[in-house]
């Protein structure tokens, strides 16, 4: 794909840490996790992690390094490569003094390999997901970044004493840390991944960074079939592949996805926002806007207010449960 469009793509991926956890192993015992249903970012603070995933080659990486674990994916982690005592990380969570949740598959509380896990969405401008593509690990080795460490301890922090900002903060910090990551992954041309496999077409490339750069703008299929340089038929066909959706259903969520940004960052009335991202009727965009967000417009605004005073939902490593009603299954 051409450089710039990725970097484009990039400039407005947007990251939700949405549960964060401690993990500690042993030597001579494994922790076994079924797979999330969300990303997995994996960092590792000492000792060396052995990652087994039915299917795929064994992973050994040292301090600093960051696995991003594929959704569904069973995973059995050791401190090492010998046989061992295998533990269920469902079986082995407890939560913290400081509320924060732990899978513990040590002896004494202090593991020989000792790793955070955080489980993550990551998505360009509210349309697609820019991991969707992964099919398997992607592994980079960050140690001598001491960016990224840093980064990690301040995620720990605000996870620990969490303050006005910690959810924004926890978020952005995670997206840097991944930035880093796919720089370093993206730099050396013999490491080809499936990674972004379906953009590597530049044509649906100028298609996708047109609607992100004005969507409010009169697209039509026809239109951005045109600035992609391809037929109507293959354009849509094409693009529907790639992102499981059609080049209108992308440019509604991406209209859709600004307006909530307004809403939750301004004062605009709604129905400003609603002629800025190319709805002609108010009644129109909260019908649409309700059916992808769950709230009318003026609801989601003031629910959003009540979560940037702290009142609303808890900070990632500190819910109960996953928002399907189910234990975070990390091993993470």
């Amino acid at each position: 794909m051409n450089e710039q469009i990725l970097d484009r793509l990039l400039m407005t991926l947007e990251v939700a840490l949405d549960a964060f956890a401690i993990c500690e192993v042993d030597h001579g015992r494994r922790l076994i996790a079924n797979g999330a249903n969300e990303i997995e970012v994996h960092y590792v603070l000492s000792g060396q992690m052995h990652l087994a995933i039915p299917g795929h080659h064994p992973i050994i990486c040292g301090p600093g390094s960051i696995v991003v674990i594929p959704p569904n994916l069973q995973q059995s982690i050791g401190a090492d490569d010998r046989d061992a005592v295998e533990m269920i990380a469902i079986e082995n969570c407890s939560r913290a003094p400081n509320g924060m949740t732990r899978f513990d598959a040590s002896r004494d509380g202090k593991g020989d390999l000792r790793f955070v896990c955080g489980l993550i969405t990551a998505n360009i401008s509210g349309s697609f997901g820019l991991l969707d593509a992964v099919r398997r690990p992607l592994v980079e080795e960050l140690g001598e970044e001491a960016f990224i460490r840093a980064s990690y301890d301040l995620m720990l922090r605000e996870i620990n004493q969490p303050e006005l900002g910690s959810r924004a903060l926890t978020g952005a910090l995670m997206k840097a840390c991944l930035l880093l990551l796919l720089r370093r992954h993206f730099s050396r041309s013999e490491h080809e991944t499936s990674l972004l496999s379906t953009l590597r077409d530049p044509r649906l490339g100028k298609a996708v960074t047109a609607v992100l750069d004005k969507p409010s703008a009169r697209h039509s299929v026809a239109a951005l079939a045109s600035t992609a340089g391809m037929s109507r038929s293959a354009f849509a066909r094409e693009f529907s592949h790639a992102f499981a959706m059609s080049p209108m259903e992308f440019v509604a969520r991406t209209r859709l996805h600004n307006a909530a940004e307004l809403l939750r960052s301004t004062s605009l009335p709604v129905k400003v926002i609603a002629a800025s991202i190319g709805f002609s009727s108010r009644s129109h965009f909260s019908r649409a806007f309700r059916d992808s967000y769950g709230d009318d417009p003026s609801s989601y605004r003031r629910h959003a207010q009540q979560c940037d005073v702290g009142t609303a939902s808890p900070l990632p490593g500190q819910r109960e449960t996953r928002p399907n009603g189910h234990a975070p299954n990390a091993a993470a």
